[in-house]
């Protein structure tokens, strides 16, 4: 009987595709393993098998896989059930979700190569001199790359040479498959038999080689060998590393090697960082609010399997992670704690690292291919040599897991667990209650600012609850004090954006030699550039934005598609030389604040000044270490950085996060404010937080004063039950682009007009947003709010169903269609 898989191809496509597998593969085929597959004319992709079984499609002619790539499956059976259901929730075809999961490295590339026809005659006479050029170094190799053609003829463009040589039957085209991912390999030096087993044989070479001065420096660095081996308790030295000791070179060793008293072996090894554990984590001393909620946790857990745990800032939220943890592993199974953003890993993992030392790894995109690789095989190891902990961000929910025990969701309010682009738009939070269910596994939510989301089910007895309102060491929560900048401004006592208050505070507290953190949630110098005769504001060519200025670098950017101009001399519209700079962006305040204060030492944490791998490490650390007075940031201060020294917090603009159009900005502004605000006073005494504003009597700051955040989720909860929106329904935003605005018009009044069908009012727009352009496409948004009911899986699946039809007028082929399932 014939054997038949289905595979899913890393591309876009909604469907599994069937191949053929030829008997010499059919004892090595498994659901989980890559296969090699042809797809199309000339291309080759490494596929997962995802079922085998024996019915032959009927409607097409079926290809024979060409290999099975791996020996044991790479993909495990939870992660296949994880990835349909990805695929459903959200919407998006499997190849997307297999893109996002597997690090690239597992996935083959092919390149195009030519080699000489094997029926070419040797004629040349027809050949032009550049097609010569091609044919004589095809003589002396065996196969050219594309690149190495271009190479030779020192040109870009050389297809028409090739297809002048295909179609004279000179050469042949074929794809050569590449496997992405080789093992690090080192040379090691270890004792050759028989000194390494016989202590007697090694003294008597050792003798010989000291009775003569030839060899005397010989026999000390072969003394010194096996002192390094003594000491380390190990049989072998990497030779790089023994290398670098006095007296050794590259001769002596081998003059050794000769001699077979040292043997080199080349070995794989690990591109990963070691940890040494320090601490074990009986070792916490956990205080009586602590232990009554690490109580409360494990009781929870007995009738439900999602807890959140609602802690304040320096509360110590960690320590009960640590002994959850324990427990955890302690059964022999597996923990993954997830971070929302890739920066919060430099300080977690120094803290989990010294009470589990090399059983906790590491995973986001910073790493490498190849690192990532290793990451995943050491996750896939169920056994002493695999990782127990994996510490992440949301990608790290895509590992292959086999015993998850426990999933820990830090900051599980943060928006950056969702991904936007490209699709799948999944939210690792919510992804994560699924991911633990397939185990059976347990869920620790955890933040001082809980979403509306995670909180309403507590409320609905879907998750339990447990609170902790005390930080450790019996500190006080800061001090927060509102500033009414209107008033300031009045009394001529606001110097370009800072309040005198403000200021005195920041003097203070760096006569106290305490730190202070100063937030502005925009990034670059000014917001933009203006014209102050006619108003001219300079704006993106691709995108409807105006461009922000950079001071470094002095040009303008902008922050959607990268495009940057110099700053122009004067007006292109009434040609004033006059531009002045309107906002404040953290790059201004930086430069501002060094002027206010020479003395102190200032930096700046956002994406600009963040961009290279270790920059966000060594800023951090330096503030830790006390090397940074003032420290100025965007929202990447507020997430979960624990300091010391940081007595002040001031929040520049708190009415530009109030005044957001959007439905979860009152929900965003009181989350932002009151996480940066804990980071100040968390260890030696109670810290301020000064905020600027120009309404200091909106209802978000009583909450906000008197940290009451059930009051907040009660007022927000009634506002919303009244206008439909989470969590009391489900959205998705359907957002069309088209480079042609009137295609886009046509297209997506075609699909509301659809969808409005069967869905009714339940369907908005299709509206422009807030930014109608971005790279140079034109974009309308759909949104649908679809109440949590019988009904809803089907009206998703019909949702689904005619984005695909619309597909299918031709008028609208080119316009491209992105399905938000639970946008934020």
């Amino acid at each position: 009987m014939d054997i038949y898989i289905d595979v899913i191809l890393p591309l876009p496509l909604w469907d599994f595709f069937t191949y053929h597998v030829p008997k010499e593969w059919t004892e090595k085929v498994e659901v989980g393993k890559r296969a090699l597959v042809p797809f199309g004319k000339n291309k080759f992709y490494a596929v997962i098998i995802y079922q085998i079984h024996e019915n032959k499609p009927k409607d097409y002619t079926v290809k024979d896989i060409l290999s099975i790539l791996d020996e044991f499956p790479v993909v495990n059976e939870y992660q296949l059930k994880f990835w349909k259901w990805i695929t459903e929730y959200y919407l998006c075809p499997y190849g997307e979700v297999m893109a996002a999961a597997l690090p690239s490295a597992f996935k083959l590339t092919s390149e195009t190569k030519i080699w000489l026809h094997p029926d070419f005659s040797g004629e040349i006479s027809s050949l032009t001199e550049k097609e010569l050029s091609i044919v004589t170094a095809l003589t002396e190799k065996k196969a050219l790359s594309i690149e190495q053609v271009e190479k030779l003829l020192s040109k870009n463009y050389v297809i028409s040479q090739i297809k002048n040589l295909i179609d004279k039957e000179v050469i042949i085209v074929y794809e050569e498959v590449k496997e992405r991912y080789t093992p690090r390999k080192e040379v090691f030096l270890f004792l050759d038999e028989p000194y390494a087993s016989d202590g007697n044989a090694l003294a008597a070479v050792l003798n010989e080689l000291e009775k003569s001065t030839q060899t005397q420096l010989q026999a000390d660095i072969l003394l010194l060998f096996i002192s390094i081996l003594q000491k380390n308790k190990t049989t072998y030295i990497r030779k790089a590393d023994f290398i670098k000791q006095e007296q050794v070179t590259e001769a002596k060793i081998a003059a050794l090697v000769k001699k077979k008293i040292l043997s080199l072996q080349t070995m794989e090894v690990s591109r990963l960082e070691l940890f040494e554990q320090k601490y074990a984590t009986s070792s916490i001393q956990l205080n009586s609010y602590q232990q009554q909620a690490l109580d409360e946790i494990e009781n929870a857990f007995q009738t439900c399997d999602k807890v959140l745990l609602h802690g304040v800032t320096g509360s110590g939220k960690t320590e009960l992670y640590i002994n959850l943890i324990q427990k955890t592993i302690n059964e022999g199974k597996q923990v993954l704690y997830l971070l929302p953003e890739i920066a919060l890993t430099t300080q977690i993992i120094s803290r989990l690292s010294a009470y589990f030392g090399n059983d906790i790894g590491v995973y986001h995109s910073h790493f490498n291919d190849m690192e990532r690789i290793e990451i995943w095989n050491k996750t896939l190891k169920n056994d002493q040599t695999g990782y127990k902990i994996i510490l992440g961000a949301r990608s790290s929910i895509f590992l292959p897991f086999s015993n998850l025990g426990l999933i820990i969701v830090d900051e599980e309010h943060d928006y950056s667990y969702k991904q936007f682009d490209p699709s799948p738009r999944y939210n690792a939070r919510d992804a994560a209650v699924i991911l633990a269910s397939l185990h059976h596994a347990k869920v620790c939510f955890g933040t001082a600012t809980p979403s509306m989301e995670t909180y309403f089910n507590t409320q609905q007895k879907k998750y339990g609850l447990v609170s902790l309102y005390h930080r450790y060491g019996g500190l006080q929560l800061p001090k927060i004090q509102l500033i009414d900048v209107r008033k300031e401004k009045c009394k001529d006592r606001l110097h370009s954006y800072y309040t005198q208050t403000l200021l005195t505070a920041i003097e203070n507290a760096l006569a106290e030699k305490e730190q202070i953190i100063l937030f502005q949630n925009r990034r670059g110098f000014s917001l933009h550039l203006e014209c102050n005769q006619c108003g001219h504001v300079p704006s993106c060519k691709y995108c409807d934005v105006t461009l922000t200025y950079h001071k470094k670098g002095h040009e303008l950017r902008c922050h959607y598609c990268g495009y940057a101009r110099s700053v122009p001399e004067k007006c292109p519209e009434c040609k004033n030389k006059v531009l002045e700079m309107r906002g404040l962006g953290t790059e201004r305040v930086e430069e501002e604040i060094e002027i206010f204060f020479p003395q102190a030492k200032v930096a700046r944490l956002d994406y600009d000044s963040t961009r290279t791998k270790n920059a966000y490490q060594r800023i951090l650390s330096d503030f830790g270490n006390g090397k940074i007075d003032i420290l100025v940031g965007t929202q990447m201060v507020t997430k979960g950085l624990d300091f010391d020294n940081v007595s002040v917090v001031g929040i520049l603009n708190a009415d530009n996060m109030l005044n957001y159009p959007d439905f979860r900005s009152l929900e965003r502004s009181f989350q932002l404010m009151m996480q940066v605000s804990g980071r100040a006073g968390r260890k030696n005494k109670q810290g301020c937080v000064l905020i600027q504003t120009y309404n200091p009597k909106h209802e978000i700051f009583q909450y906000l004063q008197n940290n009451d955040y059930y009051a907040l989720f009660e007022r927000l909860l009634k506002e919303r039950s009244i206008f439909h929106y989470p969590p009391l329904v489900r959205l998705i935003k359907i957002t069309l682009k088209h480079k042609n605005q009137e295609t886009l018009d046509k297209a997506s009044t075609a699909l509301v007009e659809i969808l409005k069908s069967r869905l009714g009012k339940a369907v908005l727009g299709p509206e422009y947003p807030l930014i109608t352009k971005i790279k140079n496409l034109y974009q309308k948004d759909i949104l649908i709010k679809l109440f949590i009911n019988k009904q809803m899986t089907d009206n998703k699946q019909f949702i689904f169903s005619q984005t695909r039809e619309l597909y299918r007028n031709i008028s609208f082929k080119s316009v491209r269609i992105n399905i938000d399932v639970d946008p934020y």
